[in-house]
């Protein structure tokens, strides 16, 4: 048999083998042909008119009939030889869909489908290989046997540049109240796209599997140790994502899985796998775009058919978690598990196929009964094998002369030839009193499958959820003031990041100031963060109505960094009582505010805070002083009182009393101090409150010495 002629006029181009993506819905294969079993080849004809055995076949151009195509018991089927870009992928990626891993493994599959005829000089020529390093892309075949491993012809191959991940897969995840309103599918699909640039290395080693339990312990730890957020944090911020929880309350988390697809053509058979820890409860599926989603035990399930290319699709769901600790949870890993049929070896794809396999042609040459010497003739052309045979070529010339051709078909005048079928020529007469015999020439291929099998495996890793938590006390140096007057009173604020996420934003709000109770100004607070004093710039303060606002932002750009988990935050500041009205008070309510990075719900807490009253204080008292001679002559007992006849206590009290110089003084009922503030002794006790209608006494004795006068000791201060 001879190749193809190349004086032929130029065959339409070849229709594209393997699944299209305008045709995937029909699993058409080649014009006129649709495929009945993909793993085995096999393929029937179309769009023919299957109410009789024959097909006629006509010239293109001219119109005018050239032959027949007579069925075998009216069978349109047959098989196709299976030509096969097979690739096995394994991504791992972490949840900011940077890829970690990408394990490939390519083989170029020839393969014989029948168990009953043999195909030989077989030449594959393939397209775009530079990506690979297969050295040629032609491939010569001498003969493929039906049983195995002579049935297959099999070659491996790599891929030796950066490979971008045709499948993007992505979890988002948000624990704020508006969760469903923010993870909306064209804001996700926008955050999507930003990673379909995202390459991988090749790694020519399998993935290692950890058989130890604590080897998987360290990792787990080690991984625990990676995702933590820190200074800045490890995790992108993407206005999509949360993950911060609160401690001792009911935490709704949503999350959004999603998938575009950037394949040539459908992916089919995904499957995807969300593991759910054990501390999430109440799954809740709210949401899926394509596709079927249930829950499974821990898991939840998302089977999709088959994803058209350039679309994004979504699985939405809620989960429940009550945290009464600050471990940090994790959210839970993703598995997934696809069929595409694009290749990831940069559009590497088959361009021509030949071979050949058991068939026969003959020229029937009838005499005429009554015209001797002259015979009809006609060309069959018998598909006796299992596969679709494609006659493209088909010539028989006169024996006188070669330019004159009885038969001549080109490649798109012939449809192809399902097995078992005959291709019978119209007739042509031959005038010869000799055995004409006419030279011949066809060229026929067994028609082929092009498949492209990749069969991809992908693992997200999971995120940790910080646990949010803050608390702390206030307290005031005074919280009585006087009526009428100025007074200040130092507030102090103290806040402790009990929990286990470092915060972004701190704010403290304290309200219901008044004119008589008036904030502090930006220059008079005082911070010291963790026993270091830390300026508080001034547009970090505000005023608002009747309250007072300290809001520390985007600490993570900060030179002190965020709000880190058992760290304190000091604030001191003074409030400002303007001539408080008689019996007014300050009852103030202070929040602690604060909230993680990214952000997610924020954190609320409300220390008890004292009450601040004016005491209308007017002093009322009364001093006196007794002198009474008691035992021998010189001796005398002093009696001093002190009363209060006022309606406010008496703070801070000073009682002083003279002696002369000719006494001598002890016996104290209450021991003074001796000074000498007025020049002589005298004696000072301080009094450090009173109360309202209490009286004080206080006793001691003297005695005369020398030249003393009793009238001397009636002098009081």
């Amino acid at each position: 048999m001879a190749k193809k002629d190349k004086k032929k006029r130029e065959p339409k181009p070849k229709a594209r083998m393997g699944w299209d993506k305008a045709e995937a819905d029909e699993e058409i294969v080649a014009e006129g042909l649709k495929r009945k079993d993909m793993d085995t080849g096999r393929v029937e004809l179309i769009d023919r008119d299957t109410s009789t055995p024959v097909i006629e076949t006509y010239d293109e151009d001219t119109g005018k009939l050239e032959g027949s195509i007579v069925l075998k018991d009216r069978n349109r089927e047959g098989l196709l030889a299976l030509v096969k870009i097979i690739e096995e992928v394994d991504v791992k990626q972490d949840h900011d869909a940077n890829i970690e891993s990408f394990n490939h493994s390519g083989k170029f599959n020839i393969e014989n489908p029948s168990n009953t005829d043999r195909l030989w000089d077989i030449d594959v020529s393939l397209e775009k290989i530079g990506s690979t390093d297969l050295k040629s892309k032609n491939i010569s075949i001498q003969e493929l046997g039906t049983d195995e491993p002579d049935n297959v012809d099999s070659r491996e191959f790599k891929i030796t540049k950066d490979i971008t991940n045709l499948l993007l897969i992505k979890e988002f995840i948000s624990t704020l109240p508006n969760a469903d309103e923010v993870l909306n599918i064209n804001d996700i699909e926008k955050e999507l796209l930003k990673s379909k640039d995202k390459t991988g290395k090749v790694s020519s080693k399998p993935p290692v599997v950890e058989e130890e339990e604590e080897e998987e312990e360290e990792e787990e730890e080690e991984e625990e140790e990676g995702e933590t957020w820190g200074d800045g944090g490890t995790l992108t911020e993407t206005g999509l994502e949360s993950f911060g929880i609160s401690i001792d309350k009911d935490n709704v988390v949503t999350y959004a899985i999603a998938i575009r697809s950037l394949f040539d053509k459908p992916v089919t058979n995904i499957k995807v796998i969300k593991n759910i820890p054990n501390e999430f409860t109440n799954p809740v599926i709210r949401d899926t775009t394509e596709g079927r989603a249930e829950i499974q035990g821990n898991q939840i399930l998302w089977t999709i058919d088959k994803l058209a290319p350039e679309y994004t699709v979504m699985c939405k769901f809620t989960c429940n978690i009550m945290v009464t600790d600050i471990t940090k949870r994790k959210t839970g890993s993703i598995e997934v598990t696809y069929q595409a049929a694009s290749s990831y070896a940069e559009g590497l794809a088959i361009d021509k196929f030949d071979a050949y396999t058991r068939n026969k042609f003959y020229v029937d040459t009838v005499e005429r009964d009554e015209e001797p010497g002259i015979f009809d003739c006609k060309l069959v052309f018998d598909n006796s094998s299992e596969f679709i045979i494609q006659l493209f070529n088909a010539d028989v010339y006169s024996p006188e002369d070669e330019t004159k051709k009885f038969v001549d078909i080109d490649p798109n005048d012939v449809p192809m030839l399902p097995s078992g079928a005959q291709w019978h020529s119209t007739k042509w007469q031959y005038e010869s009193d000799e055995y004409p015999t006419f030279r011949k020439k066809l060229e026929f291929r067994v028609m082929p499958d092009f498949q492209t099998i990749v069969k991809g495996s992908m693992a997200v890793s999971d995120v940790i959820l910080e646990i949010g938590s803050i608390t702390g006390v206030m307290s005031y140096n005074l919280t009585e003031v006087p009526t009428y007057r100025t007074k200040d009173v130092i507030a102090k604020v103290k806040m402790v990041n009990n929990g286990s996420a470092p915060l972004d934003e701190v704010k403290v709000i304290q309200q219901y100031f008044s004119d008589e109770y008036q904030p502090p100004q930006a220059g008079e607070i005082k911070l010291v963060w963790d026993r270091e004093e830390v300026e508080v710039s001034a547009g970090a303060v505000s005023f608002e109505e009747k309250a007072f606002i300290i809001d520390l932002k985007d600490l993570k750009n900060s030179s002190t960094g965020m709000f880190k988990p058992d760290s304190t935050l000091e604030f001191e500041y003074p409030i400002h009582c303007v001539n408080p009205a008689r019996e007014s008070t300050f009852e103030s309510e202070i929040i602690y505010l604060a909230n993680t990075f990214p952000v997610s719900q924020e954190l609320e807490f409300k220390p008890e805070v004292p009450v601040i009253e004016a005491m209308h204080i007017r002093r009322k008292f009364r001093i006196g002083k007794e002198v009474l001679p008691v035992g021998e002559l010189g001796n005398y007992r002093i009696i001093l009182t002190l009363e209060n006849i006022g309606e406010s206590k008496l703070h801070n009290l000073i009682l002083l009393d003279k002696v002369p110089d000719s006494f001598e003084y002890g016996t104290y009922s209450m021991t003074p101090e001796i000074t000498d503030e007025v020049g002589q002794d005298t004696l000072k006790w301080d009094i450090d409150v009173l109360e309202v209608g209490d009286k004080l006494e206080i006793t001691y004795e003297i005695t005369g010495t020398g030249k003393y006068s009793p009238s001397d000791a009636q002098l009081a201060l």
